[in-house]
């Protein structure tokens, strides 16, 4: 209280007895925050606490941002392979019209019956090649489609680690801060 009307007296004439009670109470606030343990020191290992706080959550923040990026490119290209897929299976049954086209052509034009014998057996087989051909194409695909998914749902999983991971090390950060700072005083 004499510090913040020290000032005030010494307009009025309070002179030397006002300005020694500043005096006191200035050398008493010095004092007091030098026996807290308030020191430029301190607070220079506060702020760097802080902002190694708010860097090690920013680093989480970020590989978990890049993670999240990598599993939407894995769910958009799921969709892309499947429409892949579908362009294979309709160049797999374009592949084998033309091929059953062709044997029609050359059996009716050495004058064979188309329905029965050779023919048909030739017939049959080109339908059980692409029958084959399109079961094996679609069990790719599944295949695919189902690593991408997995690969998707693993990227998610490392994001929410790497959140995690970041809160830990901050936290773990700012203990090994608080605790140099309690050893200090």
């Amino acid at each position: 209280m004499q510090v913040l009307l020290a000032p005030i007296l010494g307009l009025f004439g309070g002179g030397a007895a006002a300005t020694g009670a500043a005096a006191t109470g200035a050398a008493a606030g010095a004092g007091a925050a030098a026996g807290s343990g308030i020191s430029l020191a301190s607070i220079l290992q506060g702020t760097a606490t802080v902002l190694g706080v708010v860097s090690a959550i920013g680093a989480g923040n970020a590989e978990a941002a890049q993670n999240e990026l990598a599993a939407s490119d894995a769910e958009s290209e799921q969709k892309l392979e499947t429409l892949q897929g579908i362009n294979r299976r309709t160049s797999i049954r374009k592949q084998m019209a033309e091929a059953l086209g062709a044997q029609d052509v050359a059996y009716a034009a050495s004058g064979v019956d188309l329905s029965f014998g050779t023919a048909k057996a030739a017939r049959t087989d080109a339908y059980r090649e692409a029958d084959l051909a399109l079961t094996n194409d679609t069990g790719t695909e599944m295949t695919r489609v189902s690593r991408l998914v997995e690969r998707a749902a693993n990227y998610r999983a490392m994001a929410k680690a790497a959140r995690t991971g970041g809160i830990i090390n901050a936290l773990s950060g700012a203990a090994d801060n608080l605790l140099s700072f309690g050893r200090r005083y």
